[in-house]
């Protein structure tokens, strides 16, 4: 393979990685597009309209992760912008930590500073050809080449860097919950296990996950798993005294959602609990399933 061939293979993969962690189809298109211009061999713009789509796509994503209303809604959102507008700065700010305020992110040890410096890089490298000017028209083929791969791959760093600076953000969040507050799952009244005998009651919540899924301008949303164990009693007062009724202990896994406000993470709010409770009503076609009447204690 020819160093060109190498280095046209090199942009291809780059592109390929790219495009599989864009947001949006719009955002494929844009850089597809963007490819289509630079590889245009007898357009003498074609190094500055790959540059400015590129430089669009960075725009596009930073609106999708970071909208004008959601920005404008955090506490910390000041008009910097004659317009009034978010400025790129603080689109990216919203895209790693949503409405917390940099005081609360400091306090849970996360540094976010390296992400502001590469995003000014990745745009101040590409505003070099989206000016037309005299020096833009005829560059260098290795020139050229070399450009359009590290503005992907600088991209491509961008999303990474992003993704990690994020996912060090929730983990610190979820870390920082105090336990006690996961204790309130424990209080929760579970309605799909009422239907399923005469009185039912929740013995323990054992949570198994328990994640940051969105971080917004005044809310973070978590999402809870794991097992409900409950006991379910069969009969009146009257049957347990005579020695009729019954009782099963069982277990069940459950989902949750809930959220908190940014300034208070341990402060859950607006819980909405789903209980699998499709087991219990199983036929056991293939007869390996388990016989929960065996689980009957009598009374």
């Amino acid at each position: 393979m020819s160093e060109g061939q190498s280095k046209t293979a090199e942009l291809d993969r780059l592109s390929g990685s790219l495009g599989d962690v864009l947001l949006d189809e719009f955002s494929r298109e844009v850089l597809k597009g963007s490819l289509m211009a630079y590889r245009s061999l007898d357009n003498p713009l074609r190094l500055s309209q790959f540059s400015t789509g590129i430089r669009e796509l960075i725009g596009h994503t930073l609106s999708t992760l970071a909208s004008d209303d959601d920005v404008k809604a955090t506490s910390w959102f000041m008009v910097e912008t004659p317009d009034g507008r978010p400025t790129r700065r603080q689109r990216v700010k919203f895209a790693i930590q949503g409405g917390m305020t940099d005081g609360a992110i400091a306090a849970l040890q996360v540094d976010t500073a390296e992400i502001d410096v590469d995003v000014r890089k990745v745009v101040d490298g590409l505003s070099k050809y989206t000016h037309v000017r005299p020096d833009t028209l005829k560059v260098d083929a290795d020139e050229a080449e070399a450009f359009a791969c590290e503005a992907v791959a600088t991209f491509l760093e961008f999303f990474e860097i992003l993704d990690d600076c994020r996912k060090s953000i929730r983990r610190a969040v979820e870390n920082g919950v105090d336990e006690h507050a996961l204790e309130v799952f424990t209080q929760e009244v579970y309605n799909e296990i009422d239907i399923l005998s005469t009185r039912s009651s929740v013995d323990a919540v054992q949570i198994e996950k328990f994640e940051v899924v969105a971080i917004g301008p005044a809310f973070i949303t978590y999402a809870v798993s794991g097992q409900v164990y409950v006991d379910l009693s069969y009969g009146s007062k009257s049957d347990f005294r005579n020695d009729m009724g019954a009782e099963i202990s069982t277990d069940f896994p459950f989902n949750m959602t809930t959220t908190a406000p940014v300034g208070n993470i341990s402060h859950f709010e607006n819980a909405a609990a789903r209980i699998d409770t499709s087991s219990w009503y199983d036929d056991d076609d293939d007869g390996e399933g388990e016989d929960l009447f065996l689980k009957i204690t009598d009374y």
